[in-house]
Formats: structure tokens, sequence, C-alpha cells
């Protein structure tokens, strides 16, 4: 197999990796649409949004090693890695930041008459 192939190849196991995420992200927003406009609806469209967006941010910053390595450039690769795991971190938040309100979001929703 040549370069191309293999890079593409690894692109696409490192979606499939993510694919349950992306799946269950999914199906929590089609679920929190359909629910009525209150306080709870909004946090749980938010924190799901956060966790969707830093699931397919970590999918592109992933990919951006791969890509330069495909290219050759491995000296960008040494000079990325501090910015990568800044972003990295930054990721680890939004996903810390959308679970917590996910999880506000429902035991809001429990708290509520007839929730």
């Amino acid at each position: 197999m040549n370069t191309d192939t293999n890079l593409l190849m690894t692109l696409l196991s490192l979606v499939v990796v993510q694919l349950p995420v992306l799946i269950a992200v999914t199906a929590g927003l089609v679920l929190a649409v359909g629910a009525p406009r209150t306080a709870a609806r909004t946090g749980a469209l938010v924190g799901l949004s956060l966790l969707g967006a830093s699931c397919l941010l970590g999918l592109a910053l992933s990919a951006l090693p791969l890509w330069l390595v495909g290219r050759g450039d491995f000296a960008s690769i040494s000079s990325l890695t501090q910015v990568l795991g800044m972003a990295r971190f930054a990721l680890n938040l939004a996903d810390a930041f959308g679970l917590v309100l996910v999880v506000w979001a429902l035991t809001r929703a429990l708290r509520q008459p007839g929730g």
C-alpha cells in the first residue's frame, strides 16, 4: 500500500473509533430537540453540542499530524506538539463542561413536576 492509502486507512480508523460517541451525541440532540422548551432542554442542547464539537475537533487534531507526516513535513510536527497538547486540554475542558451541562439538565428535568 502506498502512503496515501495508509493515511486514508488511518483517518478512517480514527473516525470509526469516534463513531459511537458521535451517534450517541446525535441521538441525544434529536431527543433534546423534541423536548419542551425549558432551561433543562437548553442546557442539554448546549452540553451535547459541546460534546459533539469537541469530538469532531479532536478528530481533526488527530488527523493533523498524520497529514503532516503524509506530506513529509516532520519539522512542523515537532513544533506543533505543545500546541496540540494545549488544544487537547481545551477539548477535554469542553468535554467536561458539556457533560456537566447534560447531567445538570437531566437532574433539573427530573426535579420538575411530571419529569
